[in-house]
């Protein structure tokens, strides 16, 4: 009995052998060693103000050959056996593969396509132009270097795909780590951060199509073409047929059936079930086709991401889930098979850095600059776009794993993604810095406050903020009501805690203008944590003041970053005492007791 549990618990053969109990041991521990480090040291670094996947890759070189494995080579072949034929080594790749795989559905989920197209001229400008011109010199520049730059075995028979690949590695752009970058800025829901993040989804987009191309035009397809041996244009034919269905037909399906899994089915539970069998499917359907899984899971989530019936809320389980377990276990594993001190080579570190900030920002900037943005805001898009972090890491990786690149070319790419990532946010912080800091008390008046409106839906309340907006400037509610939705209807304007900023840009607005509503029985502004709006701020400034937006949605972020600001508000008896709990929200060293005083008064 105890024999049959065993093989049971071993899963069967794994590569013709089954696993032994031995060997099962191994594989948990070394798992747990993985993700154990990683979180631990992703912690440290987000503590540090650096982003996660920093700490991640750090655990993986601790635990690889650079570190663990210089200091005991018998434990670190015991718990990372270098067999390829090693039943624990196909188990442990199967698990990354796997984490691999969700990973990219992941950021297929953040890629919302309606959002993409109702960007329009501006954001195809700065995608068209951020990925054109890197493109360019990444492709040049492979095929002027070649060799030196770090081929892989399989890259010889096929220059044309290495070349593709670098262009692909320098222009790619990290959706999540943008979008977190605008977060901490307080950017995220402004209209340039709205920019930056369409044209951040179009550009990962492309570049997944681009490097399934790169996969089909490698000599007997990645790992084989998944021993199905089909031709280049087969496969590609195929990807490109899959793709198309399932952005069309797939996606409407998927939409379809969002409403009636998230009724009937557990949450989140059985949605999250149901999104992830969508996605393996594909992934199995992609592997197929000889080309990576992780292309099918891409799809799978972007084709489910774009249901405006998929909850923010339920989308940020499935990211939690997906980034705090499996993506953790796969930016380990990069370094558990590489040497980063031999493969460091400062030569390739520095043109991969240097070529890749360089034609990123400036063909954002470019693009940024043919749609009319200011110059600042063109400076800020372009460095936004700039950041790699763990997408340029993925592609780079399986690339190496492909043959394609060698050690050395990714640990650069390594270097350049996480360089990149670092520079983004405080050069967009320094560029877009605005003149004097003002506070947000300071732009209200009482009858800028309605205190428990009557409206219990979304377009109820922007339509009676509008009508009280159209009270205090000389424009009609009807514009203000129909801009403001546009917006709201483009990209929710929800932000954690109970805060939403829904704004709009005006023709005919002479001065920027703030309408507060606190709403105690809260209003669904589909948020990312689900909690319903309590303190929603109507932002308008004027079509010819872009950095006002920027500075209004800073103020109000920093008004209400305190829970103890936010629950005094909701207690707030009149509008005057709601502005002097803002006024001591926000009041500087030396201030408090006189503004005691005086809200007191």
């Amino acid at each position: 009995m105890m024999d049959w549990m065993l093989t049971l618990g071993a899963g069967g053969d794994v590569g013709g052998a089954p696993l032994q109990v031995n060997e099962i041991t191994r594989l948990l521990l070394a798992l747990a060693a993985l993700l154990g480090l990683a979180r631990l040291l992703g912690e440290v670094s987000r503590g540090l103000g650096q982003p996660a996947v920093l700490g991640e890759i750090l655990a993986g070189v601790l635990l690889g050959p650079t570190v663990f494995g210089a200091m005991s080579p018998g434990g670190y072949e015991w718990l990372f056996p270098t067999d390829g034929g090693s039943p624990l080594r196909i188990a442990e790749e199967g698990f990354i593969l796997m984490s691999a795989t969700l990973l990219l559905l992941v950021v297929g989920l953040e890629v919302d396509l309606s959002t993409v197209w109702r960007q329009g001229r501006a954001m195809l400008l700065v995608a068209a132009l951020g990925t054109a011109i890197p493109f360019v010199a990444g492709f040049s520049l492979a095929s002027v270097l070649g060799d030196a730059l770090g081929t892989g075995e399989r890259a010889a028979a096929s220059p044309t795909a290495f070349a593709v690949f670098v262009g692909l590695a320098l222009s790619i752009t990290a959706l999540p780590v943008i979008a977190k970058i605008l977060m901490d800025l307080n950017l995220a829901k402004s209209d340039l951060g709205m920019l930056v993040i369409s044209s951040a989804m179009l550009n990962d987009l492309v570049g997944w199509i681009g490097f399934a191309v790169v996969l089909a035009l490698l000599p007997a397809g990645v790992e084989a073409a998944s021993g199905e041996g089909y031709g280049v244009m087969t496969t590609i034919g195929a990807t490109l047929l899959f793709l198309g269905l399932m952005l069309t037909v797939g996606r409407w399906l998927l939409h379809r059936l969002m409403p009636y899994i998230q009724a009937n089915w557990s949450w989140p539970g059985g949605v999250m079930a149901f999104v992830f069998v969508v996605a393996l499917l594909c992934a199995a359907l992609t592997e197929h086709l000889g080309i990576h899984s992780i292309f099918g899971a891409f799809v799978a989530g972007v084709a489910i991401g774009d249901s405006y019936h998929l909850r923010e809320r339920t989308r940020d389980t499935i990211s939690q889930f997906v980034t705090n377990i499996f993506a953790p276990v796969f930016f380990a594993s990069i370094g558990l098979r590489i040497n980063f001190v031999d493969a460091f080579d400062p030569v390739i570190v520095g043109i991969v850095l240097s070529v890749a900030l360089t034609g990123k920002v400036l063909g954002c900037f470019a693009g940024a600059k043919l749609a009319r943005l200011t110059t600042r805001e063109s400076w800020a898009v372009g460095f936004g776009m700039a950041a790699q972090g763990a997408v340029g890491i993925i592609l780079g990786n399986l690339a190496r794993q492909a043959g394609l690149i060698t050690d050395e070319l990714l640990v650069a790419i390594v270097i350049m993604a996480l360089g990149t990532s670092l520079l983004s946010g405080p050069v967009m912080q320094k560029v877009l810095r605005t003149g004097g800091k003002r506070r947000l008390h300071e732009m209200l008046a009482d009858r800028q406050i309605l205190l428990d409106p009557k409206a219990r839906t979304l377009p109820d309340l922007l339509r009676e903020m509008s009508e009280r907006a159209s009270e205090l400037v000389p424009l009609k509610s009807e514009p203000i009501y129909n801009a403001v939705w546009a917006r709201e209807s483009a990209m929710h304007t929800a932000l954690p805690h109970g805060l939403a900023v829904p704004h709009a840009r005006l023709a005919g607005l002479s001065k920027p203008l703030l309408v507060m509503a606190r709403c105690r029985d809260g209003i669904d502004f589909d948020s990312p944590d689900g909690e319903l709006a309590r303190h929603v701020c109507l932002i308008l400034t004027p079509d010819d003041q872009p950095a006002a937006q920027i500075e209004l949605l800073g103020m109000f972020a920093e008004a209400f970053n305190e829970s103890e600001t936010r629950q005094r508000c909701l207690a707030a008896g009149t509008a005057t005492e709601y502005r002097a709990v803002l006024h001591l929200a926000t009041a500087k060293p030396g201030e408090e007791l006189a503004q005691h005083d005086q809200a007191v008064l």
